[in-house]
């Protein structure tokens, strides 16, 4: 499988309601980057340090699983580009939405490397 499929089928599987897919693929030593200057935004440099400072924030405000929309995915080469949209339920009434734009980098079935461009103003909202 490309870096393309690889991406597209966990995201589909992530649209049909299993994010578990998704994040199983995140490589141990992934590079994930948050951007922005909010909460959660910075380098993590590893699958552990993206959960701590990124994901296990992100659930203490959630209510529920994120529902995902892709938009488009463009890949070349070993790296992919995803747009989509996300719904989660909060914690305090109501749903937080937002649309993002990740990019990927892929080595054989695992997810190396992942930049996420999202509205950091509706992050920000999350905190405060």
């Amino acid at each position: 499988m490309n870096a393309k499929e690889v991406v597209t089928n966990l995201f589909a599987k992530w649209e049909a309601g299993d994010s578990s897919g998704f994040f199983d693929a995140v490589a141990d030593d992934v590079v994930w980057t948050a951007i922005g200057t909010t909460p959660i935004s910075g380098v993590a440099h590893s699958k552990k340090e993206y959960m701590d400072k990124t994901y296990l924030p992100l659930q203490a405000v959630f209510a529920g699983s994120t529902s995902c929309k892709v938009k488009r995915v463009v890949a070349e080469g070993d790296t992919v580009v995803v747009e989509w949209h996300g719904e989660t339920p909060l914690a305090k009434g109501g749903v937080y939405a937002n649309d993002y734009c990740w990019v990927i980098r892929v080595t054989g079935d695992k997810l190396m490397e992942v930049t996420g461009y999202f509205d950091t103003a509706a992050v920000q909202c999350l905190f405060t």
